[in-house]
């Protein structure tokens, strides 16, 4: 089990730190540095389907996880003083009211703690959807994508619809793949597909969890549903990218966590040999066993 950690969470991302994920466009020659990341994806063209962006998490590390405890500590510290009062004077009222034989109709604050102090740090931003636009190289067929990353652990978090903004439209919270990716190293993901649920999908991955009718939309939206089709031998090369940097992503399974800032919930169709459900449960294929949540 592992702590999957938004480290500026709400419901559209925050614009505060530096993107963590950079889109290499189409004619930027490539050049591989030693101590960044890259990760490779294609997203296949539908009939009527439109383009959705997939949402990534890299997982902070250990150092990442110091500065932000240290950094809430600092800012819980200023604004403890202010919270207590505001307490307090709701606990006043509180009393004054059941004194007099009332009911107290106003909010009491739970005790300001550093777990439960509302803090959205800006100095890292690791929580990204990738631009739809962006694409490094584009077919009739499919677009391809090349995303510059810091080295780390990685999670498909979710996907979003093209909007301009930075957001995650639908978090795959109950269940969906991670992925590692080294130094020095192009990561092919393989290929990316999503598709509306409420539709059944002319995206042959997507069939069996889609098509559930309007229902299942959140309210003045669409829900998403999404997956990943691992590189194989048939998938297309991405002219430019030196193939000795590029290997295949080694896919895991990842349990449920909690996101409040999506719009929709769901999770990852199921993808063969790497995730699949039973129930509710998460399962790892390989293994056979349950992946433990993340919360």
């Amino acid at each position: 089990m592992f702590f999957l950690a938004v480290l500026s969470a709400s419901p559209v991302i925050a614009k505060g730190p530096p993107r963590d994920m950079v889109e290499m466009k189409a004619g930027t020659p490539v050049s591989i540095q030693k101590d960044r990341s890259y990760l490779l994806f294609r997203v296949p063209k539908h009939h009527g389907v439109p383009n959705f962006e997939p949402v990534f998490l890299r997982i902070p590390n250990a150092e990442e996880m110091k500065l932000y405890e240290a950094d809430r500590e600092a800012s819980f510290a200023l604004a403890a003083p202010k919270l207590i009062a505001e307490r307090d004077k709701q606990l006043s009222k509180q009393a004054a009211v059941r004194a007099a034989g009332g009911t107290y109709s106003g909010i009491v604050p739970p005790a300001p703690t550093t777990q439960n102090f509302n803090y959205t740090w800006t100095r890292i931003g690791n929580l990204q959807n990738i631009d739809a636009a962006a694409a490094f190289a584009k077919s009739a067929e499919e677009a391809t994508y090349l995303v510059e990353v810091k080295p780390g652990d990685y999670v498909l978090f979710g996907a979003s619809w093209p909007s301009g903004l930075a957001s995650v439209h639908v978090c795959f919270c109950l269940g969906t793949v991670g992925f590692a990716a080294e130094p020095g190293k192009v990561v092919d993901l393989g290929y990316f597909m999503a598709d509306r649920a409420k539709e059944k999908s002319v995206i042959p991955e997507l069939a069996s969890e889609t098509g559930y009718g309007p229902s299942s939309d959140p309210g003045g939206t669409y829900l998403l549903a999404g997956t990943v089709r691992a590189v194989g031998p048939e998938s297309s090369r991405a002219t430019g990218v030196p193939r000795d940097a590029v290997e295949p992503a080694r896919y895991r399974a990842v349990g449920k966590y909690l996101y409040p800032g999506a719009v929709g919930i769901n999770r990852l169709v199921p993808v063969p040999g790497i995730l699949d459900y039973d129930g509710g449960a998460v399962i790892d294929v390989q293994s056979g066993k349950q992946v433990p949540d993340n919360f």
